[in-house]
C-alpha cells in the first residue's frame, strides 16, 4: 500500500516537478502525495481527521501544525541539509531532509522517514553518467546559455547535474553574479591536479583530489559547479590531459547523473578532450549561413582523421539551431548536416544588462525542455522518467 505523504511548501515551483515525477515513476506504486503551498489550506486538512503517514515541509509550515497538534506522525522538516531537528512542543525530535537535492533522493529520504521498504534499488534507476558536451564552430551563438537552462531543466526533473565551464574566461558568471562565494575554485583544483603529477602523490595513484572543496551549489539552477578561477593562467595552461582527468574525477564521484561541459574554441585542448570523451555532443549555431558553414567545415575535420577525438563524433553528435526566430534555419541545411532542434530568439536579450534574464524566459525554457526530451531521455530513459525501457 502506498504511503500517505503530505507536504507543505511555500513554492509551487517546487511541488509540481516533484509530483510530475513520482506520478511517472517507481515511486508513484509507493507514495501518494497531497501537497499544499498556503498556509490556510494545509492547516484545515491536518485538522480534517486525516492520518497521513508523515507530513513535510518547510519550518513554518511543519512549527504551525506542531503547536496545535499533539500527534504522533513522523515529521521532517525540508532544511539545506540532512540531519535531525528540535521543533516541536516539548522538544520533540523530528528529521531534517536536505531541500534540494536530486528527486529520487529526496524520496528516499522521505521512504526511509516511513519506514517503507522500497521494492527496486535506488539503484536500479541510475544507468551510466551521461557526458554531455556543448561546443560551437562560432562565436556568439548562445551556447553557454543554452548550457545553463538546460541544467536548470534538467535539475528541475529530477537530475542530479553538474555544470562544467571549460571556457578560458568563464561567461556563465554574467548570469550568476548572485551565487558567487568565497574558496578555490577549478584554477585551485587544477593547480591541485598538476602538483599532485610532480610530487609522490603520483606513485599513489588510488588518492584522488577532493573535489568537493572547490565546488559550489547554484540554487537557481539546482545544479552544481566549481567556482570560477581567479587564476586565469591556469585555465590557459589545460591541456587535453589534464581535462580528461578532470571529467574522470566528476564521473568518478558517482554524485552525478549528467555533466554538461561548456567549452571554448574547437582548437582548444580543453575542447578537444571534451569531444573524445564525451557520450554525446551538442553542436550550437547561429541561424546564420556562415555559421553552418564553419560548422561543417569542423565536422569534416574532424572526421577526415585531425584527431583522435573524432572517433564515432558523427553517431554522437547533434546541431542545434538557436535564436531560430521565424526562420528556423532549414534554407541553410545542406546534405552533411540536419537540424535536431531549435531554439527560439528573444529579442529582449540583445538589450545591455540582461544576462540574469536569460535563465527566466518560459518561451526559451519550453524549447529547452524539447531539446532535453530528444536528446537527454534517449539517453537516460530511466533516470529521466523512472521508467524502464
Amino acid at each position: 500500500m502506498a504511503a500517505k505523504i503530505v507536504l507543505a511548501v511555500r513554492e509551487s515551483q517546487f511541488i509540481e516537478p516533484l509530483l510530475h515525477f513520482v506520478h511517472h515513476s517507481d515511486y508513484g506504486e509507493m507514495l501518494r502525495i497531497t501537497a499544499f503551498s498556503r498556509m490556510e489550506t494545509f492547516m484545515a486538512f491536518m485538522k480534517s481527521g486525516e492520518t497521513p503517514d508523515a507530513v513535510i515541509g518547510d519550518p513554518v509550515f511543519i512549527e504551525a501544525w506542531l503547536l496545535e497538534s499533539r500527534s504522533r506522525i513522523p515529521w521532517a522538516v525540508l532544511h539545506e541539509t540532512n540531519g535531525t531537528v528540535n521543533s516541536g512542543p516539548g522538544g520533540q525530535t523530528g528529521t531534517a531532509i536536505a531541500k534540494y537535492q536530486a528527486l529520487p533522493a529526496l524520496l528516499e529520504a522521505i521512504l526511509q522517514l516511513c519506514d517503507v521498504r522500497k521494492v527496486k534499488p535506488a539503484a536500479a534507476l541510475r544507468e551510466e553518467l551521461l557526458l554531455l558536451g556543448l561546443v560551437s564552430a562560432s562565436g556568439g551563438s548562445g551556447k553557454t546559455t543554452v548550457a545553463l537552462n538546460m541544467a536548470k531543466v534538467l535539475g528541475e526533473m529530477g537530475l542530479s547535474v553538474f555544470y562544467l565551464n571549460l571556457e578560458s574566461v568563464d561567461s556563465s558568471v554574467l548570469s550568476l553574479r548572485s551565487a558567487s562565494s568565497g574558496g578555490p575554485g577549478l584554477d585551485g583544483l587544477l593547480y591541485e591536479l598538476n602538483a599532485r603529477q610532480n610530487a609522490d602523490d603520483r606513485n599513489r595513484p588510488g588518492i584522488k583530489p577532493d573535489i568537493g572543496k572547490y565546488v559550489i551549489r547554484h540554487e537557481r539552477l539546482r545544479c552544481e559547479a566549481f567556482r570560477p578561477p581567479a587564476n586565469l593562467q591556469e585555465m590557459l595552461q589545460m591541456t587535453k590531459q589534464d581535462t580528461l582527468e578532470l571529467l574522470e574525477l566528476i564521473s568518478g564521484s558517482g554524485k552525478y547523473d549528467v555533466v554538461l561541459a561548456d567549452t571554448g574554441g574547437l582548437e582548444e585542448e580543453r575542447t578537444l578532450a571534451v569531444l573524445e570523451r564525451c557520450r554525446s555532443l551538442l553542436w550550437i549555431l547561429r541561424n546564420d549561413e556562415a555559421s553552418l558553414y564553419k560548422t561543417e567545415r569542423w565536422v569534416k575535420q574532424y572526421v577526415s582523421g585531425f584527431s583522435d577525438s573524432a572517433a564515432g563524433i558523427l553517431e554522437r553528435s547533434a546541431y542545434i539551431m538557436n535564436r531560430a526566430g521565424d526562420d528556423s534555419g532549414w534554407g541553410f541545411l545542406t546534405e552533411g548536416l540536419r537540424m535536431d532542434a531549435a531554439l527560439p530568439d528573444i529579442p529582449s536579450w540583445s538589450l545591455r544588462h540582461q544576462a540574469e534574464l536569460r535563465l527566466n524566459s518560459p518561451q526559451f525554457i519550453a524549447g529547452i525542455r524539447k531539446l532535453c526530451q530528444t536528446v537527454v531521455e534517449p539517453a537516460l530513459p530511466r533516470v529521466f522518467t523512472g521508467r524502464s525501457l
